[in-house]
């Protein structure tokens, strides 16, 4: 695995393989665990050439002691990196990223970044839309690949792409689970093991909602998830919905793709879900 941390760097390397390899891009914050993986081997399938970019990425947090904490672990992430084969890693610092200080996005993308998310945390999707438009500069990949834990980040990365980069193909990966059902995460490692059996209610609910699930009585249906969850003091919701999974909106009456969502803090961590339910 050949390693980059300045843009000059990792751009000769591509000008140079970029004309005979197809490029797969994974994207990441490092902290790295076995979805990441999954998106990596993904990308090694479709791809001759598999770049995987560490970069905590300041722009995206609204809450400062979020980015103090978020954990760094470069040197497992680099030893599961080379053991599952990846070809290159990305990990510059901040000032690599943005040269001309912290900017943001400042295009409107709609309703996709105003909900949930874009509720919760304002700004959030700014700084996602603008490290991953520096970030697909940089990289140049033929294809992309995200993982649907992060659900609605990856509609925001498809309005991206669509507005700004179509030549990049997005690739959304399922979301890997614990046996438990707990969705892995990086902030997963924050947890402790009391604080990990309580955040099980939350694919609980959710998994209560695709048995189910029926669209005729959306309210009662997301009220008993919502009682899963309450059970554990630990637990506090900070949203939970069931919508249209193209936009994110409420579900009308010629929906074929519905999605639950939820985020839900447990102890001083925020996790967040989701389950498709057709």
């Amino acid at each position: 695995m050949i390693s980059f941390t300045t843009v000059n760097d990792l751009s000769a390397y591509i000008r140079e393989i970029k004309p005979t390899k197809t490029i797969g891009f994974v994207p990441t914050m490092g902290a790295l665990h076995q979805g990441h993986i999954s998106l990596i081997k993904q990308s090694k399938k479709l791809c001759e050439i598999t770049i995987c970019s560490i970069f905590v990425n300041p722009t995206q947090f609204n809450n400062p002691s979020d980015l103090e904490n978020y954990p760094r672990l470069l040197e497992n992430d680099m030893k599961l990196l080379l053991e599952n084969g990846c070809d290159v890693l990305f990990h510059p610092n901040v000032a690599q990223i943005y040269p001309d200080g912290l900017l943001k996005n400042e295009e409107d993308y709609g309703q996709v970044v105003r909900v949930f998310e874009g509720l919760h945390r304002p700004g959030h999707f700014d700084g996602v839309i603008t490290v991953v438009a520096s970030l697909f500069d940089i990289v140049k990949p033929n294809k992309s690949f995200f993982g649907q834990k992060d659900y609605q980040q990856c509609m925001v990365v498809a309005e991206l792409i669509k507005r700004k980069f179509p030549q990049i193909e997005l690739n959304i990966c399922p979301i890997l689970r614990e046996e438990s059902g707990l969705a892995l995460s990086s902030r997963n490692l924050r947890l402790n093991e009391t604080e990990k059996i309580s955040a099980l209610l939350i694919y609980k609910a959710l998994n209560h909602i695709k048995v189910n699930y029926s669209p005729k009585d959306l309210r009662k249906l997301i009220e008993e998830a919502k009682q899963i969850i309450a059970t554990s003091s630990l637990l506090s919701i900070e949203y939970l919905d069931i919508v249209n999974a193209n936009n994110l909106e409420p579900i009308g009456n010629s929906i074929t793709k519905v999605v639950a969502l939820a985020a839900v803090h447990c102890g001083d961590v925020r996790l967040i879900d989701n389950i498709l339910l057709n």
